[in-house]
């Protein structure tokens, strides 16, 4: 965007398109830089923030689970020798910068001792069991509309808000969500898993 010119929903802000008629206009979106609206990411102080990647860097994240009972990408270009699922101590101190890790010990992270179970990583990344035991982890913001509202649904990543669905490996399952979920990989050794 050039200097002194404004995006398709700050033009339709000011016009006066507020509630589901604003909604309504954005869904025609016919331009991939109006599909998602920056402004609408804010970090844990309200303030806005650049993009998503800038406020996935935690330290210490916080942790709330669920449970439902009954593949991985790279985004970081990260090199493709990193490890993937479950490996030794050794080959987790491999990973770095990693996006957040879980105490798998902790009382926080019960809910992934059985499969189908979850937990919202710094209200940043869901978490999941899948049937066969691995960890599977996206991004918690739905990409039908910028809500943190993903969770994982025994075999599917899917949204509370509106129903959106996505596979394991962050493609859209329902034609309500825009575009493909963002996924991560991840590591652990039994005790600590990271997600890089």
């Amino acid at each position: 965007m050039s200097k002194g010119s404004i995006n398709r929903f700050q033009f339709l802000k000011k016009v006066g398109f507020t509630g589901p008629a604003l909604l309504a206009v954005l869904q025609s979106c016919s331009k991939k830089e109006d599909y998602f609206i920056e402004s609408l990411i804010l970090n844990k102080k309200g303030e806005t923030v650049a993009s998503l990647d800038s406020t996935i860097k935690t330290s210490s994240p916080s942790y709330s689970g669920g449970s439902n009972n009954g593949g991985s990408t790279n985004p970081g270009g990260l090199p493709n020798n990193l490890p993937v699922g479950k490996v030794s101590t050794a080959e987790l101190a491999k990973i770095t910068s990693p996006l957040a890790k879980i105490d798998l010990t902790s009382s926080a992270a019960k809910s992934l001792t059985s499969v189908g179970g979850y937990v919202i990583v710094s209200d940043m990344f869901v978490v999941g069991v899948t049937s066969n035991g691995d960890f599977v982890a996206a991004s918690n913001l739905c990409t039908h509309e910028p809500r943190r509202r993903i969770i994982f649904n025994q075999t599917e990543f899917y949204c509370t808000d509106h129903g959106a669905r996505f596979a394991l490996n962050g493609a859209r399952l329902s034609t309500i969500a825009r575009s493909d979920l963002s996924v991560y990989n991840t590591v652990n050794d039994g005790k600590t898993l990271v997600i890089y």
